[in-house]
This record gives structure tokens, C-alpha cells and sequence, in this order.
């Protein structure tokens, strides 16, 4: 059991590490505002990770910020043009109401996972009752379905 707590960590741990940050650039909370306009798309990877890989320019929302060279890693159409959010490290996310709900909706995963860790433990070692943090747990992953299914959505009504 030891083993199953750890792994739930460490998998807690790296949907956090991942989502936490691309949910404050979604919700406009880090970076830089803009709009990438996509020139080209090209595959991109090894033959088991291949992905699409999209360049074109960005320019922030105030007219600051110019980068011709920009690029993100996502399946679209050149000539489109995309709201994002420009990274401190000069990457770039999608942002928005849907890359907001999607990636709410896996740091709700990411926190019921660390908190299916702790409960383990707790059970474990102490050998207490622990109800209320189960349907703690519960909710998290009960709101990480509303989370995904709005993002959905919003991402569909949004083309």
C-alpha cells in the first residue's frame, strides 16, 4: 500500500505541477494577453508522439508585445486566429473559458488524487475513519466532470 500512496502523489503531484500553471494563463491570471495569428502547421515528434505544431505572430492585446516568430503546439488551420496567453518563458496556451473549465477540471483530478493519497495514509497509519474526506474526494472529482463537460461546451458553442 505504501507503493499506491506514493504513485497517487507523484501522480498528484505532476497534474498539479502541469495544470496549475496553464489554469493562471487560461484564466488570464499570468502573462501576457493576445492574439496569435497562424501562418503554417506542420507534424511534429517522433513517430509516437507526433503532434501538430502551428507558427505564426502574436501580438499582445496593448500593442506591446510583438513576436512574428510565435508557435503552439495545437491541431489548426492557418489563417486562424486564436486567443492566447503569453507565458513569462515566452510560450504559448490557449486561453479562454474553455482552456479555463479544461484545465480547472484537471486540477480538480490532480486534487483528488493528492487527497485519495492522504486519506490512504491516514488509514493506514492510524487506522481513523475518515468518511467526510472520502466525500471530500468525492466532490472533487464529482466537480472535475461539471469542469470538463463546461469546457466542452463552452469550447463547442465557441467553434
Amino acid at each position: 500500500m505504501t507503493v499506491l500512496v506514493a504513485v497517487l502523489l507523484a501522480t498528484a503531484g505532476a497534474v498539479l505541477w502541469t495544470s496549475v500553471p496553464n489554469l493562471a494563463l487560461a484564466a488570464h491570471w499570468d502573462g501576457t494577453s493576445g492574439v496569435m495569428s497562424i501562418r503554417s502547421c506542420s507534424e511534429v515528434g517522433s513517430p509516437k508522439e507526433r503532434h501538430q505544431r502551428c507558427s505564426g505572430s502574436f501580438r499582445s492585446d496593448d500593442g506591446k508585445t510583438v513576436d512574428p516568430d510565435a508557435a503552439i503546439s495545437e491541431p489548426l488551420a492557418p489563417g486562424t486566429a486564436l486567443a492566447v496567453q503569453r507565458a513569462p518563458d515566452g510560450t504559448y496556451a490557449r486561453a479562454g473559458i474553455a482552456a479555463f473549465f479544461g484545465w480547472l477540471a484537471v486540477t480538480s483530478l490532480g486534487a483528488a488524487l493528492g487527497g485519495a493519497a492522504v486519506l490512504i495514509g491516514i488509514v493506514l497509519t492510524v487506522r481513523a475513519r475518515v468518511r467526510a474526506g472520502w466525500m471530500t474526494i468525492l466532490g472533487f472529482l464529482i466537480a472535475a466532470l461539471l469542469f470538463a463537460s463546461t469546457g466542452a461546451i463552452a469550447g463547442a458553442v465557441a467553434g
